[in-house]
């Protein structure tokens, strides 16, 4: 009896990866789209700042760490209809930028749009991502895209709050399985956003 439970398990865990794994038109083998959101999630982070009642930022954030990173590459796959040359090349470009930095993307909301203002040189804020006993300060880049192509890649970005990638000078490969903080701060205030295993 205990083997036939021992096979009902491990039938039933070959059947989740299965589920997660489709092929794509072009029979490129990637996660699924539910699969995908799910890893989002997995490497997300939000949170809402007040003073008083007041909100003074909403910020949504994801860690592009491996797994984020590459499963990544097979939601273009599904979007684009990648064939197997197109996605291994886009594969290849993530690994590398991987083993130089760490990308996080930020859906950022202000009530007061002046303080919406990561991308400028002047901004109000400093970002710093927290990780292995160091600190690393981020280069922000404003992402100029339709919001529905952004929400392809992360559900959870709306019209209301402006998207952004934030570099840092880390291998992102060298964070994994390791906690990591997402820091905001200025004369606003101060937020932090956690990422790490779940």
């Amino acid at each position: 009896m205990k083997h036939v439970g021992i096979l009902l398990s491990t039938t039933f865990l070959l059947a989740a990866c299965a589920s997660s794994m489709i092929t794509n038109r072009a029979g490129v083998n990637i996660i699924s789209q539910d699969g995908y959101e799910d890893v989002v999630d997995k490497w997300s982070d939000h949170i809402e700042d007040y003073n008083g009642l007041n909100n003074t930022v909403t910020v949504h954030a994801t860690l592009l760490g491996s797994e984020a990173a590459l499963a990544q590459v097979d939601q273009n796959a599904r979007l684009f209809q990648w064939d197997q040359v197109n996605y291994d090349n886009e594969k290849k470009l993530a690994e590398n930028r991987m083993a130089q930095e760490t990308q996080v993307f930020v859906s950022f909301y202000s009530p007061e749009r002046k303080w919406d203002d990561l991308y400028k040189s002047k901004t109000l804020w400093k970002v710093f991502l927290d990780a292995n006993g160091q600190r690393y300060e981020g280069k922000v880049t404003k992402i100029k895209l339709l919001t529905r192509e952004v929400q392809s890649l992360y559900h959870y970005h709306t019209s209301f709050a402006t998207p952004y990638t934030i570099s840092f000078p880390v291998a992102a490969r060298s964070l994994d399985g390791h906690p990591v903080k997402l820091v905001f701060t200025g004369a606003i205030g101060s937020v932090n956003l956690n990422f790490g295993p779940k």
